[in-house]
């Protein structure tokens, strides 16, 4: 490799090394921060905050297709009151539609959101349902816990840029990109995005969880951070095999 090559090589190593080291040491101060965050909330008693939540919404139906439409969306549901059910007894395909105007509780499962309960009353041009979810009562140690995960998630974040540090560290000083040192730094980088993308994909799925009502919460997997490990773990491999090419070349010159 001539010596311009080099040249070039040793500082994209050491502009590498300088903005890792600063995202590093944000990163460090962010994990810092969260772990302050964390002890100071968990210091206070469990009933200094209570959030309880329900989530509330309105659906427009037409005349004429909401029986169709309950028939599909609706199930069992009970009520109270005086007012018998829209329904005719001799045709028992048809199924019981609630009355309107009046509260009743039924299991609705409307895009992802679950209800509890609902009430319906007529306008000029539609029927509209307003339900709402079961309340969900939310408190400090909720909160306690999403912090825990946050400082996880940004300490497993630092270690990770330190590891991408370590491994620029190593470009500013070989004198090729295929070196043992370089293979090895890479792969221990590698590894240490796996860490990253369990802690982040608790933390985003409880941070979907938090604060909400009602709702279906799917698992979040980032799919990026683990694509990102295997690329690092193949570019290892290639890197590999270029370090055994390398030393074969020198034997033989």
């Amino acid at each position: 490799m001539n010596s311009n090559t080099i040249i070039k090589f040793h500082l994209f190593g050491k502009v590498g090394k300088i903005v890792m080291t600063v995202l590093s040491v944000i990163a460090a101060l962010i994990t810092v921060s969260c772990c302050i965050a964390t002890a100071f909330v968990a210091t206070l008693p469990k009933d200094a905050l209570t959030v309880r939540v329900v989530e509330h919404a309105e659906f427009r139906f037409n005349k004429a297709s909401f029986d169709t439409l309950w028939s599909i969306l609706g199930g069992s549901f009970t009520y109270s009151g005086k007012e018998f059910p829209e329904y005719m007894l001799e045709d028992s395909e048809k199924k019981a539609i609630p009355p309107e105007n009046q509260e009743f509780q039924a299991e609705l499962k409307i895009f992802n959101q679950s209800y509890a309960s609902a009430e319906i009353h007529s306008d000029e041009t539609a029927k509209v349902m307003e339900a709402d979810t079961s309340p969900e009562e939310y408190n400090v140690k909720d909160l306690v816990t999403v912090f825990i995960f946050l400082t996880v998630f940004s300490a497993s974040a630092a270690a990770a840029l330190w590891m991408l540090r370590r491994l620029f560290a190593v470009l500013t000083k070989c004198e090729s990109p295929f070196c043992c040192e370089v293979v090895n730094r890479m792969r221990s980088f590698g590894f240490s995005l796996l860490p990253v993308a369990v802690f982040a994909s608790i933390g985003e799925t409880m941070l979907e969880s938090f604060l909400t009502a009602g709702k279906s919460t799917n698992v979040s997997i980032q799919w990026g951070i683990l694509i990102a490990f295997v690329v690092t773990m193949a570019l290892v491999a290639v890197f590999k095999y270029g370090v055994q090419l390398q030393k074969e070349s020198d034997e033989t010159l």
